[in-house]
C-alpha cells in the first residue's frame, strides 16, 4: 500500500512465459485464448515483458502514481515517478537506448527526467519558455542575448538550447554582446573553481611501496593502504598548478610516520622541501590524524618521503584517509600572441608588439602613446608583460581592460613596468597608456586563461546537465557544430 514501493512489486504477478500452458506462442491471438486482454488475462495466463512492463504501469495508476511503458532494443520496460524522480523499471539496457511513449522534446525516454528537472522550478521554467517565445519574435542580432538569459532562468530548458544554436548563427550578431552575455557564466564557474575541496582525489599517484592500485583506491577514498618498509615515499600529480591549504593524514592504528618530509613541485619544475614531521598537529590516541598547514608556491606535485614509523604495528605506514585541500589553477598561457592591435597615430606597425619575438620594435613616437590588443575571447588575465627596448620605458603605464562594451577596469604599472599583475581579471581587449618619454618595445605579452564562445557554453552545460549523460553529450553535439567564431 506504499505508492513508493508499487512500481517494483508487480513482477511476482504476471509468470514469464513465452508460451502459455497449452504450449501456444505470446505472438499469436490464441495466446490468450481470445479473451480481452486485460489485468485478470496477463496474471491468469502469463505474459511477456510488455505484458509485464504495461501491468506494471497500471498498478502505479491505480495508486496515483506517474507512470508509462517505454521501448528498449527487443524489449518493453516501463518509467514511474518516485520521490520526485522518474526510474526505470523492468530495465534491460538502460536510459540510453529507451524510447518513450509519452513525449517531451524528443522521443527518447530520458528527456521526461529533463522535463521534470526543468518543472521542478516552474516559474523559472514558464519564465524560460516566454523569454523564448519573445526571442523569436526579436530582433536576429538580439535573440541570443535573450536566449542566453533564458539558459540560466531554466537550463533543463531544452528547447531554449536548441533555439540558441540559430541565435549564435545570426551573422548580425556582434561580438560584443556574445561576450557581454557569456560573461556571468565564466565568473560562477572561476567562483566555483577557487572554491577549497580534495584536490587530491582521483589524481594520479605513484609509490614503490603502497602500489598504483593502492593510492588509486585511497585517493578515491575506496580503500586504505600499508607498507610493510621502513623507508617508503609517495607523489601525487595534481595535473595543474594548485594552491595547497591543508594536507590531512588518518593513520591506521600506531602504523603511522613519525618522521618524514614533504616536498613540493613548483611551476619551474624543480622540488623544494616545504614540510616535516616538525610542522604537524596530531590529533586523537589512536588511529590519529595528522594535519599540515599548507604553503604560498603553486604546486604541480607533492612528494611524501617517509622515514621512520612509530615502530608499534606489523606495518610501519597503514593510510586509511589521505587528503589535500586546496585550489588547483589552470596553466596561463599567452593570450594576445598573434591577435589584432590598433594603436596610437603616428606610431610604428603594431604587428610587431604581439609576433612572439624580440627582433622587432614597436615606436609610439609620442610623448603619450598607446595600443589596444583584442583578445577575441573572454580571457581570465594574470598578467601583462613588457619588453622594453633598453633606455625607451614611459615614465608612467595605465592598464586598462574590459569584457566586450562592458565597463573598464585598470591597474597602474610600478617601475621598471616589467610586468603589470592583473589578478585574473576577466577582459576580451586590453589598453596600455604610456605616459612621458618615447616608448619603445620589443613586445608584450599578456597571460591569462582563454575562454571560446563555445567552451563557456559547454561549461554552462555541464554545470546543469551533469546526471543527464545522454542530454549533455547532444548539447555539446549541438554546440559544436555551431559556425559562430570568436
Amino acid at each position: 500500500d506504499n505508492p513508493n514501493k508499487i512500481g517494483d512489486t508487480n513482477f511476482k504477478m504476471i509468470n514469464y512465459k513465452l508460451n502459455n500452458d497449452d504450449g501456444i506462442f505470446i505472438g499469436l491471438l490464441e495466446y490468450y485464448y481470445y479473451i480481452p486482454i486485460c489485468l485478470k488475462a496477463w496474471h491468469d495466463i502469463g505474459g511477456v515483458c510488455g505484458s509485464i512492463s504495461t501491468m506494471s504501469a497500471g498498478m502505479c495508476h491505480a495508486y496515483g502514481v506517474p507512470a508509462t511503458p517505454v521501448g528498449q532494443p527487443r524489449h518493453c520496460a516501463y518509467v514511474w515517478y518516485r520521490d520526485g524522480n522518474w526510474h526505470l523499471g523492468n530495465d534491460n539496457s538502460g536510459w540510453g537506448t529507451t524510447i518513450g511513449q509519452q513525449n517531451t522534446w524528443r522521443s527518447e525516454a530520458y528527456f521526461i527526467r529533463v522535463m521534470n528537472e526543468a518543472q521542478k522550478n516552474l516559474e523559472g521554467y514558464r519564465l524560460s519558455e516566454k523569454m523564448r517565445i519573445i526571442g523569436r519574435l526579436a530582433n536576429p542580432e538580439d535573440r541570443f542575448e535573450i536566449l542566453e538569459d533564458a539558459t540560466t532562468e531554466c537550463p533543463y530548458n531544452f528547447a531554449v538550447w536548441l533555439d540558441l544554436k540559430g541565435a549564435i548563427n545570426e551573422p548580425n550578431l556582434q561580438k560584443q554582446t556574445v561576450q557581454n552575455a557569456l560573461l556571468p557564466t565564466v565568473l560562477k564557474q572561476r567562483e566555483k573553481e577557487a572554491q577549497v575541496s580534495d584536490i587530491a582525489k582521483e589524481k594520479n599517484a605513484t609509490s614503490q611501496c603502497f602500489g598504483a592500485d593502492g593510492m588509486k583506491s585511497l585517493l578515491e577514498q575506496r580503500g586504505a593502504v600499508s607498507c610493510d618498509t621502513q623507508i617508503a615515499d609517495f607523489e601525487i600529480d595534481f595535473g595543474k598548478p594548485s594552491t595547497i591549504k591543508e594536507i590531512k593524514i588518518h593513520w591506521i592504528g600506531w602504523s603511522m610516520a613519525v618522521v618524514y618530509d614533504v616536498f613540493a613541485l613548483g611551476e619551474d619544475g624543480n622540488y623544494v622541501l616545504v614540510r616535516t614531521h616538525n610542522d604537524h598537529r596530531l590529533v586523537g590516541w589512536y588511529n590519529m590524524w595528522t594535519y599540515l598547514d599548507g604553503w604560498d608556491m603553486k604546486t604541480t606535485k607533492i612528494k611524501f618521503e617517509l622515514k621512520k614509523g612509530a615502530g608499534r604495528e606489523k606495518h610501519p605506514y597503514a593510510i586509511w584517509r589521505f587528503i589535500v585541500m586546496g585550489v588547483c589553477h589552470d596553466f596561463p598561457g599567452d593570450v594576445s600572441k598573434g591577435k589584432p592591435v590598433k594603436e596610437n597615430p603616428g606610431s610604428s606597425d603594431p604587428v610587431t608588439l604581439v609576433d612572439g619575438t624580440n627582433s622587432t620594435i614597436w615606436n609610439g613616437n609620442s610623448e603619450t602613446s598607446w595600443f589596444e590588443i583584442n583578445l577575441k575571447r573572454i580571457c581570465a588575465l594574470d598578467n601583462i608583460e613588457f619588453f622594453w627596448v633598453d633606455g625607451a620605458k614611459p615614465e608612467n603605464v595605465k592598464v586598462v581592460y574590459k569584457v566586450g562594451s562592458g565597463q573598464d577596469a585598470q591597474k597602474l604599472g610600478e617601475d621598471p613596468f616589467e610586468k603589470v599583475p592583473l589578478s585574473m581579471d576577466c577582459g576580451t581587449t586590453v589598453r596600455v597608456e604610456m605616459f612621458g618619454g618615447n616608448a619603445a618595445l620589443k613586445g608584450v605579452k599578456a597571460c591569462g586563461i582563454s575562454h571560446t564562445a563555445k567552451n563557456i557554453l559547454k561549461m554552462k552545460v555541464s554545470n546543469a546537465y551533469k546526471d543527464f549523460y545522454n542530454v549533455e553529450m547532444f548539447l555539446y553535439t549541438s554546440i559544436n557544430n555551431m559556425t559562430y567564431e570568436d
